[in-house]
């Protein structure tokens, strides 16, 4: 066997794999100089520059725009070979607000939409493109106070991975009620993004029911050769949930009538808060909202948020919950500050 052909083929698919990257990049709405090409692709920039003349030598139409970006860039005359796939203007507008929602801290395990963006815009005509950039500029999403996830990217590949291929998972995982993580084998069921974090459903292989798992818990995670026997046919979220006020369902099911003054009213009638919800108004101007819940863990704190402009009326056990809260929460402010 010819190690040094099968050496050069190899180099030579790394080389066809960057340029091809290349092109999609400097077709895309960003701005790449040389630098930031080396950093993307980790080489050097006499790689990059050894690159841009093969794209030269093959008839590439590409040039420097120095006003392009932040310190000019590189770009493809619109007009090269790729084939527009038909976006309506909205669609491009639509896109724009997309990439802009996963690029701040609302969704941030999906960063990699910039480059399917990237990708779309590259086969878009120069009017389409111009519209996106306009939008990129003219829009903007501050963080919705979602739960830090950064650091788990690689968790939600394995585990994306570990759901497609139908294999158990090995974990590490931290609660915080819990002083040292715990080591659990799980099958996957579904991830879902809720109440302002990711989650995972899956079945704990020890003792064979489902539960709940937040991916930002996750301390180490990897795919065990092993079929996941649960898979995910025949898996409902909206039953494992069931009348959750968000994630968490409890034990058993309440019916909860919680009365909301004429001034926080209008405020809580602009929102879908539960999927049982229902609304009766009163003449002067205050509601009554229904609900039916799992659990009352999650919906006291709710309430509790709208100070005392919400006042439970069922059931007992609600009353009594926000009572001993409000309660402990006095206790605090009549000692002296730290």
């Amino acid at each position: 066997m010819d190690t040094g052909l099968s050496s050069n083929r190899y180099m030579r698919g790394i080389r066809l794999h960057r340029l091809i990257k290349l092109i999609a990049l400097l077709r895309g709405p960003s701005s790449w100089n040389a630098p930031r090409l080396a950093e993307y692709f980790d080489t050097g920039r006499r790689n990059i520059h050894r690159d841009l003349k093969i794209l030269e030598h093959a008839g590439v139409p590409f040039y420097y725009d120095p006003d392009f970006g932040q310190g000019g860039g590189y770009r493809i005359k619109p007009e090269f070979f790729f084939p527009n796939i038909g976006l309506t203007d909205q669609a491009c507008l639509d896109l724009a607000i997309i990439t802009l929602i996963t690029k701040s801290q609302a969704i941030p395990l999906l960063h990699d939409v910039s480059e399917v963006r990237d990708k779309v815009f590259s086969t878009l005509s120069r009017k389409q493109q111009d519209l996106i950039e306009i939008a990129s500029d003219l829009f903007d999403v501050l963080s919705l106070g979602m739960a830090e996830h950064g650091h788990c990217r690689s968790a939600m590949l394995t585990i994306q991975k570990a759901l497609l291929s139908g294999k158990q998972l090995d974990a590490s995982y931290l609660t915080p009620h819990e002083g040292r993580p715990k080591r659990i084998r799980i099958e996957p069921r579904r991830v879902f993004l809720c109440s302002q974090a990711w989650y995972l459903v899956a079945r704990d292989c020890a003792d064979r029911e489902d539960k709940l798992y937040r991916l930002a818990r996750f301390r180490s995670i990897k795919i065990v050769d092993k079929p996941a026997g649960c898979g995910c046919e025949g898996f409902s979220l909206r039953e494992f949930l069931g009348n959750a006020w968000t994630v968490h369902r409890g034990d058993r099911e309440y019916h909860v009538e919680i009365r909301f003054d004429r001034r926080t009213a209008p405020l809580v009638m602009e929102t879908k808060w539960h999927g049982t919800q229902e609304i009766e108004p009163h003449t002067d101007g205050a509601i009554t909202f229904h609900a039916t819940v799992s659990g009352l863990d999650e919906i006291k704190f709710w309430v509790l948020h709208w100070g005392p402009g919400a006042t439970v009326i069922k059931p007992r056990e609600l009353r009594e919950e926000v009572k001993t809260l409000l309660k402990s929460c006095l206790d605090l402010y009549e000692q002296p500050a730290p």
